[in-house]
């Protein structure tokens, strides 16, 4: 269950976003993470660290995804759990960052080109390919 209504907007700058984390009462800080990760969400500590050597539309992204984390006090216990907690993870961050308008509006202008829509929607592919594959579905289904 979310602790909050967590608002994440698509046009919301990495500064906005660490703002609105500490109005929550989240510290967010900037690390060395292990290889492959961009972001972690430590439970016990009410904290986001964030990947330090990476570029700002990372860290925009992971920081939008780790308060997906935050929001639903995800514990990651067993592979399953972990499994789903990732999923809707995933899913939230790429409905909230990325506007239906202004992603039919990239898919029309870069005829599908998933860098430059990205690069446009000012996403990494991960987000971009979790929009298509988990979000825009639902849409479908409307």
């Amino acid at each position: 269950m979310p602790k909050t209504d967590l608002t994440i907007t698509p046009h919301m700058t990495y500064r906005q976003m660490r703002d609105y984390a500490a109005s929550l009462g989240v510290d967010v800080c900037s690390d060395k993470l292990p290889t492959g990760r961009q972001g972690m969400y430590v439970r016990a500590l009410n904290l986001i660290v964030v990947e330090r050597h990476t570029t700002y539309r990372v860290k925009r992204c992971a920081l939008a995804h780790e308060l997906i984390h935050w929001e639903y006090q995800d514990a990651g216990c067993d592979g399953m759990t972990m499994l789903r907690e990732e999923r809707r993870a995933r899913q939230l961050t790429a409905s909230m960052l990325v506007s239906p308008a202004e992603y039919a509006s990239a898919e029309q202008v870069y005829e599908g080109e998933r860098l430059c829509m990205a690069s446009d929607l000012d996403v990494t592919l991960q987000i971009l390919d979790d929009y298509r594959d988990l979000v825009l579905p639902q849409y479908m289904l409307v």
